[in-house]
């Protein structure tokens, strides 16, 4: 039996837990970071708006304010972003046991000898990847192979 791995990435993940607790976010340009009031720190995360004012992941407060001046910085709240996160992940154990944290926002889960309960497990992972948006309108990038390295590769 071939191995079936599944990697699991949600999206610019900070930004899109906060869009999920305050949708009104999804209108504005926003970014998780640092403390612009005491001028130091990076951005974490960034949605679609401020990237595409040319925001950057890592970059500093102060050159993604040059860039987008009406750009909406928010603190991060890593207990909440964990609770969220382990939620998303429960949707993962609801097909396999064999689930991994990396982190926040990455998982890997191991779907081999899945197909007799769910169906293929390419089509299963869809599946996975529209519950978790169903559920929490939150996006995730999957990528299946037969190996961690190819499955990580697929989601990027």
């Amino acid at each position: 039996m071939n191995r079936v791995i599944v990697h699991s990435d949600i999206n610019h993940c900070y930004a899109q837990l906060e869009e999920m607790r305050n949708p009104a976010l999804r209108h504005v340009p926003m970014a998780v970071g640092g403390s612009a009031e005491k001028r130091h720190g990076i951005i974490l995360a960034k949605n679609d708006l401020a990237k595409a004012a040319g925001v950057l992941t890592a970059e500093s407060l102060h050159e993604a304010r040059r860039k987008c001046p009406d750009l909406v910085i928010l603190h991060p709240d890593y207990e909440a972003y964990m609770y969220c996160t382990e939620q998303i992940k429960d949707i993962y154990r609801q097909y396999t046991d064999r689930v991994e944290s990396f982190g926040l926002d990455e998982a890997w889960f191991d779907l081999t000898g899945t197909k007799r309960l769910y169906g293929e497990p390419l089509e299963l992972a869809r599946r996975i990847q529209q519950e978790v948006y169903q559920c929490f309108g939150i996006r995730v990038s999957m990528g299946v192979s037969w190996n961690r390295v190819f499955a990580k590769l697929g989601s990027d």
